[in-house]
């Protein structure tokens, strides 16, 4: 026999005025709520699912855009305006921006508000089995039947639900007896976990963030430090103590070299944090690919703390940190560390070769007097390493699709005034076009591309013919007289003429010298009237180019030791002066005139180390895991409640059933558990349901 039964939505239950109080339907009770419109704002869904966004998008933007680089790199990156909109923001530092952490803190409000008003209701929901319910407010159950029985066996009928797994409750009524089962009523521990796990992430996060350090720069207790000054002219409000219980910091360390401090980026500057222990940078290394990326990096380090018997010697590598209590210590990145250098500042309108030898290291700052005003040679990087990608040719050649273009230096030279240089130089000559140069880049500002002049290599590949070549153009008394030499005077030709020959030729040179060919194409647009100005050009560099060769030429006759009648000027010689002209008249746009060559160096690497202290993460982690464990609770736990009532009135039982996930197969489970009730306690005779 097959019992017709519906499934019908849960409607609102009315009773009937005459229904006795026994048979009143039994509402749940309700979370006591406050007539405050202001608390029951802050446990508002609404409220919540919009702090819940908001907490997103600052994750998004914290994931795309890289935080806590230095404040310039962002100006190169989105320019002067957009930097500063940014920054007001507070994009650049997303996890530490008090609107972050005001959001984390009204979420975490808003939460235990929540949690406060309902804890009560899903308290008792979990307690009560609804046996005090009227036989009408069964009959109201989404799934429910009534079959005819002239008596009740309660007994039986624990036995059957228990059977079926439900915790069972009896009770007796005037008018008959009610058995009560429940199945999965830890179900609403889902809610409370979910619930409590927001609570316990956000106190995670807030222990993680920089809420401290914001109360104390309100309070002009903290400032954080924006200069490039060493440790000890670094102000005491700049530095943080034991008192500072969460941080995320970085720190270079040399080789051979030791640290018990680390630099946290703050603002717009940065604040210096004193460390419970020291480390010692032993030894680092690290692999390159064939195409130069770095393969693998390690350090060899050694951890020296008060608390410690012995010091804690151990290599460190990328996704292999050295945990210390509650210290984690990262293999982050490398760099110079201060490699030795041995320079020659080459000035590039003396006209004698005296270069300036310097020894000195990366990151120290030299100062530079020189005729034409004071520098600064501020040296900020050494790489070993240039990988370029090779021409077709040269990989048609060697069949490689990248080569090494050697050893450089990047330095900046600053005036007086402010105003920087910064270069790029190779110590050793690349190949280009079948010749050989030394390449040396500068730029104004960061964000420009590096604009590259290429110094010809001598058959030796040197630069000394350059520079021989270059003092002799700056040198006027010797210029003239390699003039007279290599152009003796000519019969019929005056003295005055002659001399304003010599004395022609040499201001060409001069000029070109100064500011290239334009500078020549401008004196002769300033000085001779524009109808004769065609004429007078074709002259004039006709007379210029005789005089850098006659130069040239001296050049190659002292360094061949021959006269300058029998030098013999060969294909290289001839492409050497071309190159030559044509760096030469880039010089006027290097900058200040001096070329730093360096001549040799010792390399001195250093590690990048990250080191966090985070006690938040722990609770964040455990959070976490009672997120899951109420998900887990709300999604495959259902609450499942059943009632099999007998009115000694109507001789009639009623079966209804509830479910939290009114899902297909509840229907089918509460049909079998009609029929195995029916099959042993109901008479073997037809019976209709009844479903409303």
């Amino acid at each position: 026999m097959r019992l017709n039964i519906n499934t019908v939505e849960t409607k609102a239950m009315a009773t009937n005025q005459n229904t006795p109080t026994s048979q009143m339907p039994e509402t749940p009770a309700k979370a006591p709520k406050s007539n405050s419109p202001f608390v029951q704002f802050l446990g508002s869904m609404n409220l919540a699912v919009t702090l819940l966004m908001m907490l997103a998008i600052a994750s998004i933007i914290g994931t795309i855009l890289k935080q806590n680089e230095n404040f310039q790199d962002y100006i190169i990156k989105f320019g002067p305006f957009w930097t500063q909109v940014f920054d007001s923001l507070g994009l650049f530092h997303v996890y530490g921006a008090a609107w972050f952490v005001l959001v984390l803190l009204f979420l975490l409000v808003s939460t235990a508000t929540c949690v406060t008003r309902n804890t009560p209701t899903f308290w008792q929901d979990i307690k009560k089995f609804g046996e005090t319910l009227s036989i009408n407010a069964y009959k109201h159950q989404p799934h429910h039947t009534s079959l005819p029985g002239e008596s009740f066996d309660a007994q039986g009928v624990k036995s059957l639900l228990e059977s079926q797994g439900y915790k069972t409750k009896i009770h007796t009524r005037e008018d008959g007896i009610t058995v009560a089962g429940m199945k999965g009523r830890w179900n609403r521990l889902g809610y409370f976990f979910t619930h409590i796990s927001i609570i316990i992430i956000c106190l995670g996060g807030l222990l993680d963030s920089n809420l401290l350090l914001k109360y104390r720069e309100l309070t002009g207790d903290l400032a954080p430090e924006t200069r490039v000054v060493g440790l000890d002219k670094i102000p005491q409000q700049s530095w943080l103590g034991p008192e500072n219980f969460s941080f995320r910091g970085s720190v270079n360390i040399p080789e051979g070299r030791k640290s018990d401090v680390l630099f946290l980026p703050y603002e717009r500057g940065f604040l210096v944090q004193k460390l419970p222990f020291e480390i010692t940078v032993k030894d680092f290394r690290i692999e390159h690919y064939d195409t130069g990326m770095p393969k693998s990096f390690e350090s060899d380090i050694i951890l020296k703390a008060p608390d410690l018997e012995a010091p804690i010697e151990t290599t460190i590598a990328v996704n292999h940190p050295l945990y210390y209590k509650n210290y984690a210590i990262y293999q982050s990145s490398f760099g110079d560390g201060g490699s030795l250098l041995n320079l020659q500042v080459h000035p590039l309108m003396s006209p004698t070769e005296n270069p300036l030898t310097l020894d000195t290291a990366v990151d120290r700052i030299e100062p530079l007097n020189t005729p034409v005003g004071k520098f600064k040679l501020e040296l900020n990087d050494f790489k070993m390493f240039n990988i370029v990608p090779t021409t077709e040719e040269e990989q048609a050649e060697t069949g490689k699709k990248v080569h090494n273009n050697g050893p450089t230096i990047i330095f900046k030279v600053r005036d007086e005034k402010g105003k920087a240089w910064e270069y790029e130089n190779y110590m050793s000559p690349n190949l280009q076009d079948g010749r050989w140069f030394f390449m040396t880049g500068m730029r104004n500002t960061p964000a420009e591309p590096f604009r590259y002049l290429f110094i010809p290599a001598d058959v030796k590949k040197t630069k000394a013919r350059f520079f021989k070549f270059l003092a002799l153009m700056n040198n006027s008394n010797e210029m003239v007289s390699v003039f007279k030499q290599a152009l003796p005077q000519e019969a019929g030709v005056d003295d005055k003429t002659y001399e304003l020959q010599l004395r022609l030729m040499q201001q060409l040179t001069t000029l070109f010298r100064q500011r290239g060919f334009n500078g020549i194409n401008d004196f002769i647009e300033k000085t001779v009237p524009k109808e004769e100005q065609q004429k007078v050009s074709e002259f004039y560099f006709a007379q210029a180019s005789m005089a850098l060769q006659t130069l040239y030429v001296d050049i190659l006759a002292k360094e061949y030791n021959k006269t300058e009648e029998t030098v013999e000027v060969n294909e290289f010689d001839q492409k050497w002066f071309e190159d030559a002209i044509t760096a030469i008249s880039g010089l006027p746009n290097y900058g200040p005139p001096m070329y730093v060559e360096m001549k040799s160096f010792k390399q001195i690497q250093s590690t990048g180390l990250q080191i966090t202290k985070s006690p938040g993460k722990d609770v964040v982690y455990f959070g976490s895991t009672l997120l899951i464990i109420g998900v887990f609770f709300l999604f495959y736990v259902r609450q499942k409640r059943v009632w099999i009532a007998f009115s000694s009135i109507t001789k009639e039982v009623t079966l209804a059933a509830k479910d939290t996930k009114d899902l297909p197969e509840t229907a089918v489970e509460f049909q079998n558990l009609v029929e195995l009730y029916q099959t042993q306690f109901s008479p073997k005779t037809n019976h209709s349901g009844s479903a409303s």
